[in-house]
């Protein structure tokens, strides 16, 4: 699929100076097309960016001396940001965008080079990047570009939800970026510009691998999140310019180097949390059983960074948060189903140290194992905190690099055949609950009517346990999938045929 940006209105004259004051050509009246781009764009799963729904998008360009020089001005844009190129209705199947002028390639420039970037679905957004972000060039060399401040987007835990999910990912959208270097040519003045993804996919599952038939216990998950990761940061994209070899007839070339830089957090002493609540727990109650823990379309958009994993060890006796490690945390509690109604001469359904449900050889009973309480009983309203560390690559020493474009899948086995439910995490306090945890936290109760009751969401633990022990018998063990952004997707990295 061909896809162009064609400029229209009306005709615009460019000019611009190298670093010696050379100005670029006039060309008022061209031979040529004005410039246009054809896109090519992979896309993610948590919020979906192909060539259908591919929002404005911002370009920028800047021109190069016959000599080799730069230009210190600009082609197309500015140093505080690109030319907005606008989605139009598509033309014979051909989805098109366009800038609000003519841009014509000046004949005193042989070759210029382009960024372009977009991080919204919206063909009606004047603003490509989310609030805080912003495009400029470096003030110590002109040749590199940054999108500065950016930060991955939360849900609004303080709004309804018409689904029962708050899904940070379902709110995050693909940052897109492209660079191009392009000779003149008069035959064509089409650029083409290849979007990748700047950011790092994260999905999360859960199962109870290899449980036998014997092993009752059921785990029910009300939230999950990615915690401790860096979220915000910078993104620079620099060239270097090599000039034609006249005694080789090496053409001249641009290479991008792109990178982040700057991780830090926003707030150094609050939490860094992404993730889902949902009303509806999610359940592992047999082998085989597999939970996307992120929402029906989940998945999480972070930025690319070196994780270095949470140490329990040296935070047993630590009271207070601090942003030093990273982890998975699951809001849940664990319980055992029995067969018979022998634990409890209690009416049906009575809240006591088991619930019990039926009579006769129909009945079962059931113990709470986590979170404890101090009575010993079994409320169905209360859910706790587990974690499990992330970093270290289990069975290597050496810490994950999450690298843009990739996706990384983790699948937690709890309370599976060799399993339990993690360790206690560090402390929680009611500012760091109100991150993670939306307004409207109800459920229906196990074995209720109906009725929404609100979730009575434990921090404290039992007596003899510190931060860091096991919450039950054993940890949570996890594997981990590296893949390509778009393995099983329709677009993939690279250019589209021209």
């Amino acid at each position: 699929m061909k896809i162009r940006l064609f400029p229209f209105a009306a005709v615009a004259v460019v000019m611009a100076s190298c670093s010696n004051e050379d100005v670029m050509e006039l060309n008022p009246d061209p031979a040529g097309d004005a410039l246009s781009f054809s896109i090519a764009v992979s896309h993610s799963r948590a919020t979906e960016t192909k060539i259908d729904n591919l929002g404005n998008f911002c370009v920028v360009a800047k021109g190069i001396h016959p000599h080799g020089g730069v230009y210190d001005n600009y082609l197309i844009g500015g140093k505080d940001g690109g030319l907005l190129a606008r989605k139009q209705s598509s033309v014979d199947g051909k989805h098109i965008w366009a800038l609000d002028q003519n841009i014509y390639w000046p004949t005193s420039t042989p070759s210029a080079v382009f960024w372009a970037y977009n991080c919204t679905q919206d063909a009606t957004a004047t603003e490509v990047l989310p609030s805080g972000a912003k495009f400029k060039f470096d003030e110590n060399d002109k040749n590199t570009a940054k999108i500065t401040g950016f930060t991955p987007a939360r849900a609004d835990l303080t709004k309804a939800s018409d689904d029962g999910y708050w899904n940070d990912g379902a709110v995050q959208t693909d940052l897109l970026v492209a660079f191009a270097h392009q000779k003149r040519s008069v035959s064509s003045t089409n650029v083409a510009l290849t979007f990748n993804h700047a950011l790092t996919q994260i999905d999360i599952k859960a199962e109870s691998k290899g449980k036998s038939g014997n092993d009752h216990r059921i785990v029910r998950i009300k939230g999950a999140w990615f915690v401790r990761t860096n979220d915000k940061a910078d993104l620079s994209a620099g060239f270097t310019f090599t000039p034609a070899n006249d005694d080789t007839s090496t053409p001249a070339k641009a290479e991008v180097a792109t990178k982040w830089e700057n991780h830090g957090f926003i707030n150094a002493d609050s939490i860094s949390a992404y993730g889902s609540f949902y009303n509806e727990p999610l359940v592992l109650s047999k082998a085989g059983d597999e939970r996307q823990l992120l929402g029906a379309n989940g998945s999480l958009m972070l930025l690319p960074q070196n994780l270095v994993a949470w140490n329990r060890s040296q935070e047993n006796d630590i009271a207070t948060y601090d942003n030093k490690g990273a982890y998975i945390l699951l809001l849940c509690r664990v319980e055992l189903e029995h067969p018979g109604a022998s634990h409890s001469s209690k009416p049906e359904g009575e809240t006591d140290d088991v619930y019990v449900v039926g009579t006769g050889e129909t009945a079962k009973h059931y113990h709470q194992q986590f979170p404890v309480n101090a009575n010993n009983k079994f409320e169905p309203a209360e859910y706790g905190f587990v974690c499990v560390p992330v970093g270290k690559i289990p069975g290597a020493d050496k810490d994950y690099s999450l690298d843009m474009g990739k996706k990384y899948q983790f699948t937690l086995d709890i309370c599976g055949a060799t399993t339990g439910a993690g360790y206690y995490p560090p402390l929680l306090d009611e500012t760091i609950l109100k991150k993670l945890i939306p307004t409207e936290n109800k459920f229906v109760p196990f074995g209720g009517d109906g009725t929404l009751v609100e979730v009575k969401t434990v921090t404290d633990r039992p007596a003899g346990k510190k931060i860091g022990d096991e919450v039950l018998d054993g940890p949570i063990q996890f594997e981990v999938k590296v893949s390509g952004w778009a393995e099983d997707d329709e677009w993939t990295n690279g250019q589209l045929p021209l």
